[in-house]
């Protein structure tokens, strides 16, 4: 059984209408978590029990999608040195984004892992993405 997550802190407003939320004790994690849901969606939406079951196995789950965009890059984990690992919550699934890296691709917000539960599907470009701010 997955460790509680305990409750949600609403922390900002991001890009394209998203209300951005974080986890209560984000230093338990071995990584930073946003819950992202469209302004004046219920945060109810996303499925806490999954999030629970990827906190519970963070550095696992970090290190598979490590090991799964090398792969998918064709590149060691030396040379794409991903790191400053983020999970990224939607209640339509999540992403685990390794905002650092050494490949071209990393620049300037890193790469990202899709996820179906617990199982790394596909790299998402995040070249063209927004900056959330604090």
């Amino acid at each position: 059984m997955p460790e509680s997550v305990g409750p949600l802190v609403r922390v900002c407003e991001g890009p394209g209408g998203l209300t951005v939320w974080g986890v209560a004790e984000p230093e338990r994690w071995a990584v930073d978590v946003n819950v992202m849901v469209e302004a004046g969606e219920d945060v109810g939406a996303v499925d806490l029990g999954l999030l629970g079951e990827v906190l519970a196995d963070s550095e696992r789950l970090v290190a598979r999608a490590r090991r799964f965009a090398c792969a998918a890059l064709g590149v060691t984990e030396e040379q794409a040195a991903l790191d400053a690992p983020e999970v990224n919550v939607y209640p339509d699934g999540w992403l685990l984004r390794f905002a650092v890296g050494d490949l071209p691709l990393c620049e300037p917000y890193g790469v990202g892992v899709v996820f179906e539960g617990l199982r790394p599907v596909r790299l998402e470009d995040l070249s063209g993405a927004e900056e959330i701010e604090d």
